[in-house]
């Protein structure tokens, strides 16, 4: 390289680390805001508690990497050959308060044997069921997601959110996104104290990866399939009718939501950025939106036959006895 190429280079990369820090004080000013609004919440006088706003909410989602099952403290070799089941976890926290991680084993996905777990039909199916379910019943709110296309940054997540701020759901949302290699939040915090004591657990069901998520921490709460009761629906087809794609928006962090503004989103590139792109995101045929008219359900497609015969002659061995019929029930060619 040239000097001026190396000049040129330095500089790109010092306003990347500049641009970067602006992004994380914005989030944990967000953060700041929200812990500060639950822990007014939690001094209020229930008696004169009328007119709390709870609009300094702020949630953060993302994906933590799967646990395996069975999973045994002092026991490495034998599975490291194997494809034992695998538990996904996705966690929606309230920053400030809880973190609520969905827990959902293979035959519980919407494909077939642990698939289409991270897709936009998954992902805004967890989320809508966390605000529906957890959320504190605020109209306005913020949310950090990281930059990963296929589960945060798509067309279908901005459509839903346009979609909750038209049906009345939220006044506004900001939706907001950190630089790539500097997107690490507390809810990974979570995430590690979930996989610190995992590691030195014995694990043979989902029920116990339920009862770790409980002991490892007080904020963390598990949140499962059969128990929670969320639905999965076709999210995809839903809002992809509804709503067009966004141009250019792998360049933008920013989005923005306003019930005042139906079918509309505002984006800009950086925090401190004093530009908006105001873009309609909604199709114009669908500009006034019921809100009762939901998504279609999916249900779990279950284990395929070979996975359940996989399970039962190379994981169940594996298993303590007493919950081998559980995580690894016989197939029918194997009764």
């Amino acid at each position: 390289m040239s000097d001026n190429d190396k000049i040129l280079a330095t500089q790109k990369y010092h306003n990347h680390v500049l641009q970067a820090r602006k992004e994380r004080e914005l989030y944990v000013e967000c953060v700041e805001r929200s812990t500060a609004m639950f822990v007014n919440r939690a001094q209020q006088d229930q008696a004169a508690g009328d007119g709390f706003s709870t609009d300094d909410v702020h949630y953060t989602f993302d994906f933590s990497q799967y646990v395996k099952l069975p999973h045994h403290a002092q026991e490495k070799g034998p599975t490291f050959f194997i494809q034992p089941r695998r538990v996904q976890i996705f966690g929606f926290r309230a920053d400030g308060y809880k973190q609520y991680n969905y827990l959902i084993d293979e035959d519980q996905t919407i494909g077939k044997d642990g698939q289409n777990v991270h897709g936009p039909d998954s992902v805004i199916s967890m989320i809508d069921h966390a605000f529906h379910t957890f959320g504190t019943g605020e109209t306005e709110c913020g949310i950090h997601a990281d930059n990963c296309f296929g589960q945060n940054k798509n067309r279908y997540v901005l459509a839903y959110l346009s979609w909750r701020t038209m049906t009345g759901r939220h006044r506004t949302i900001r939706y907001m996104m950190q630089l790539p290699g500097h997107t690490r939040c507390l809810i990974d915090a979570g995430f590690g104290t979930i996989k610190k004591l995992y590691r030195r657990s014995n694990c043979d069901t989902l029920q116990h990866v339920v009862d770790v998520v409980h002991k490892s921490a007080h904020s963390n709460v598990p949140v499962t399939y059969d128990e929670n009761g969320w639905e999965w629906r076709d999210w995809k087809m839903f809002l992809g009718d509804r709503f067009k794609k966004v141009p250019n928006i792998s360049k933008y962090y920013h989005f923005r939501f306003t019930s005042s503004e139906p079918g509309v989103v505002y984006m800009k590139v950086a925090a401190d950025g004093t530009e908006e792109i105001r873009f309609v995101i909604c199709k114009t045929n669908y500009l006034r939106m019921d809100t009762y008219d939901l998504p279609s359900v999916i249900r779990p497609a279950g284990l395929s036959k070979e996975r359940q015969t996989y399970l039962y002659r190379h994981v169940r061995p594996l298993v303590r006895r007493p919950f081998q019929d559980v995580l690894c029930p016989p197939s029918a060619s194997d009764d």
